[in-house]
């Protein structure tokens, strides 16, 4: 089983390395968990990085170490910008800062010409890369023995075997992609399972990215259940009641709201100024960075909803101590100390994300000034995290470099036609029922881009179904891995947007904000249950823990990471 945790810019390599017990635990010991890092990410060389040069201005190996030391000064420089709207000149400073950066890339491509990685790192090229993985791990296992060779059932492997009475059904997945994918990597495995339909074992899409918005130039649908996730919280908060820190006697849903009203008036009006106890730098924090931390805190509520409660009341009472704690001495200063050796290339930043993502786009973002407020506008309507979605999708206006391998177009799919895709094995789409940037609607529709593919819908909050754990999900996901057994296909109940009112399958969490997963009180509520399925469960848990952790998507234009704030969720 590969896996990929999405970004684009995540590490495979880092993710299997900590969640790989975990996943077989869920999906089955059968399953030899793999992950890697698709090109110019983590350890994979040459690395999509703009900013680092040989330090002789030669040949030489490129020096990480000064070009991180660039990248954080021009991070710095653009956090003081704010978001799109902090200011009447804030989107023009944005939209040329991301025109000088492509320019930068250009540059550092130009000097290796054709063989620049990055012209070779869009989302084709490496669904080319998963096809060699699986011709390798082939050519590889032919040579054990038949009786410990993966993928397929050996005889004494009778409980995993489908009922005979729902037709007959191949597990053997010889030849064939076996793959996790979370939030990108659900458009990585799509894109392979339409360039290689007759090489799909089995296909997890967790998280699913809408392909056509995706490769449009502001991939604007992708927030509009953001909304849906935010609002959630006072009312989360309000039925938590004294476990939720901003909570107050006779506390109504409104009253909650009027309070953090009065909290984002009071930060808008008087940024936070603190001294970093440790470094002795000086901070400030802008309502924007308030806005950046809220934003990634709907990736995970149930883990990060009691943290936003703490960051809210703390303000409210006056004190910034619990916002010191996240945002600190920069993460990125932290990579390179001042005395001693330099990590390793792989653990620096890079521009992964952005080439990737550019490089991806089937119509380029090449705007003026006027057209990208008129775009802002519009989005405002539809979300009111819009500022924050647009001051990351404008990173790729002006983008130079064009693929080797040219952007999917999903519209019309690789065989010119609108007909879905016929894999050798139905594809299984997850989505949230409110997830803020890769909304239901996206599954629902991708999952009719592919014939007979199911769909689980999870009836919980956050990004990818590891946001709350759920048995029911689970049992859904080992059965499909292990039996064969796949959802029914959804059945759309509406036309044009009316997309998430059909008919398909819906798993119950079993946790949410406020309320976390533990096996005890889990147990006591669900009555007798099998040792497998505590073990998978804490399992499960074990997975959300350790991915949201590295979760990267939105690390490189907030100045902070999921990583430094699920640091503070354990450790308070």
């Amino acid at each position: 089983m590969l896996v990929n945790p999405g970004g684009p810019g995540g590490s495979g390599v880092t993710i299997a390395m900590a969640l790989g017990k975990s996943i077989q635990t869920v999906v089955g010991p059968h399953q030899d968990v793999i992950g890697f890092d698709p090109r110019g990410i983590g350890a994979t060389t040459p690395r999509a990085d703009c900013f680092s040069y040989p330090a002789d201005g030669g040949d030489g190996e490129d020096d990480h170490v000064r070009g991180q030391f660039h990248r954080t000064l021009w991070g710095n420089a653009g956090r003081q910008i704010g978001l799109v709207n902090s200011s009447s000149v804030a989107l023009q400073k944005l939209d040329t800062r991301a025109r000088v950066q492509a320019k930068l890339c250009a540059e550092k491509d130009s000097l290796k010409g054709s063989d620049s990685i990055f012209r070779h790192l869009s989302t084709p090229t490496v669904a080319r890369d998963m096809l060699s993985i699986v011709d390798a791990w082939d050519e590889w296992t032919a040579a054990l023995p038949s009786e410990s060779a993966p993928g397929k059932l050996s005889a004494t492997d009778d409980k995993l075997r489908p009922d005979p009475s729902k037709g007959p059904i191949s597990l053997d997945t010889k030849s064939k992609l076996v793959y996790w994918g979370f939030s990108y990597g659900t458009l990585l495995g799509a894109t392979f399972a339409a360039m290689f339909p007759d090489r799909v074992g089995r296909l997890i899409l967790d998280g699913v990215v809408d392909a056509d918005h995706y490769v449009s130039p502001l991939w604007s649908e992708s927030i509009r259940d953001a909304d849906a996730v935010s609002r959630s919280f006072s009312r989360y908060c309000h039925g938590a009641a004294e476990s939720c820190a901003l909570y107050r006697d006779n506390d109504t849903v409104a009253d909650i709201e009027e309070r953090f009203e009065l909290i984002r008036t009071s930060i808008m009006d008087h940024p936070i100024t603190l001294i970093d106890p440790i470094s002795k730098m000086p901070i400030v924090i802008s309502y924007s960075d308030i806005r950046l931390v809220l934003f990634v805190c709907l990736y995970a509520p149930t883990q990060t909803f009691p943290i936003v409660a703490m960051i809210l009341d703390s303000l409210y009472r006056g004190s910034d101590a619990v916002v010191g704690q996240i945002f600190g001495w920069p993460p990125d200063l932290e990579l390179q100390p001042f005395c001693g050796p330099p990590p390793p290339p792989s653990l620096y930043p890079n521009e992964a994300q952005a080439a990737i993502m550019c490089s991806d786009k089937r119509y380029e973002l090449n705007e003026t000034i006027p057209n990208l407020h008129r775009l802002f506008e519009k989005l405002e309507t539809e979300s009111s995290w819009a500022d924050v979605w647009m001051t990351l999708m404008i990173g790729c206006d002006g983008w130079q470099i064009s693929a080797v391998d040219p952007p999917m177009r999903w519209d019309s799919n690789p065989a010119n036609t609108s007909k879905p895709i016929k894999t050798s094995f139905p594809v299984l789409f997850i989505s949230n029922t409110a997830d803020p940037v890769t909304p239901l609607y996206a599954g629902v529709k991708m999952a009719q881009k592919f014939v007979d593919a199911g769909l689980i819908e999870q009836k919980s909050e956050g990004h990818c179904s590891l946001a709350a754990v759920s048995q029911c999900t689970m049992k859904k996901i080992r059965a499909y891995i292990e039996k064969g057994e796949v959802p029914p296909a959804p059945v759309r109940g509406g036309k044009g947007r009316e997309l998430i009112d059909g008919k398909w399958d819906r798993c119950e969490a079993d946790e949410w904000p406020f309320h976390p997963y533990e096996s005890d009180t889990w147990l006591a509520a669900k009555g007798e249950v099998g040792v497998d399925d505590v073990e998978s469960m804490d399992a499960l848990r074990d997975m959300q823990k350790k991915f949201y952790r590295q979760a990267t998507f939105l690390g490189q234009i907030g100045g902070l990471n999921m990583g430094k704030i699920n640091d503070f969720v354990l450790q308070t």
